[in-house]
């Protein structure tokens, strides 16, 4: 199941239907990501509904957790898998402009967002631990972008640490894809070579560095939502009913559809395709 994080959330709640009214019922949760694991309580209301909050880390993150739902005398009922999302654009504000009810808009929100996330990946926010190795050059280039530093281990020992003023050597650079020192220096950018055999390195060569920090995005990009909420008209106007069937042509005689090569390689709409080009294919440097 899926639950919003909207503009307005002020708190992450989850509701299942349960045998029994006027009840307790416990809530254990794992995040798939972080691994952390987490458990809550409430009370059944007299439609055998019970909602539980979740914990207030999913406010700020994006969370995959697997939960067990149990009754007071901790027998399984119920396991399910929930994600908590941030929607790709203002699902109140948009329905009124669209004159559709919250839930048609819902429903189409995520069917634009999984159609964005199938073409260029997740725009999502989440504190997790990544393990990168180091390549000999003085910056640790990673996979996704970077948001918040906060620790750093190197070989397990503890060389950042975000509170600490005497382990904070390291920082983000610009461009939000790497670790680079905190102290301006002339970059070395590549491995090592004869000439070069007595520079200092701020990253080893084949040593293990495991970063804890904030990967993704603290808010979804401008053109992203102008993406999402393009496709969101799409979908409610069933703008892609030709795409949907994989048609490539269409003869009524009284007009012709036919569709270009590579049509159904993206999302069915060429302007947010090419809105989308620019988050595709980022290459992550790596030694041959």
């Amino acid at each position: 199941m899926e639950t919003l994080r909207l503009i307005e959330t002020t708190a992450i709640q989850v509701s299942f239907s349960v045998p029994s009214a006027s009840a307790t019922f416990i809530i254990s949760y794992e995040d798939l990501i972080t691994g952390d694991i987490y458990s809550s309580s409430a009370v059944s209301n007299s439609s055998r509904l019970v909602t539980f909050t979740l914990d207030n880390y999913y406010l700020t993150y994006a969370g995959h957790l697997s939960a067990d739902i149990k009754n007071s005398a901790s027998a399984n009922l119920i396991s399910v898998g929930i994600d908590v999302v941030k929607p790709y654009c203002d699902i109140t504000e948009l329905k009124g402009k669209l004159g559709l009810t919250t839930a048609q808009t819902i429903q189409c929100e995520k069917v634009a967002r999984k159609m964005i996330e199938a073409e260029v990946g997740k725009f999502d926010l989440i504190r997790k631990e990544k393990e990168v190795i180091g390549r000999g050059i003085d910056y640790l280039p990673l996979d996704e972008k970077i948001q918040k530093l906060y620790y750093i281990w190197e070989n397990d020992t503890l060389v950042f640490d975000y509170e600490d003023e005497e382990l904070n050597e390291y920082k983000i650079s610009v461009d939000k894809t790497s670790i680079v020192p905190s102290l301006e220096q002339n970059k070395l950018e590549y491995s090592r070579v004869w000439s070069d055999r007595f520079l200092d390195i701020s990253f080893e060569s084949g040593y293990d560095y495991r970063i804890d920090a904030d990967f993704g995005y603290k808010v979804i990009p401008e053109d992203i939502q102008e993406a999402c909420e393009i496709l969101i008209q799409d979908i409610a106007l069933n703008n892609m009913r030709y795409v949907n069937r994989y048609i490539e042509s269409f003869d009524n005689t009284e007009f012709v559809v036919k569709f270009a090569k590579g049509y159904s390689s993206g999302t069915g709409n060429m302007i947010i395709d090419k809105i989308l080009n620019k988050y595709k294919n980022r290459i992550i440097p790596g030694v041959l």
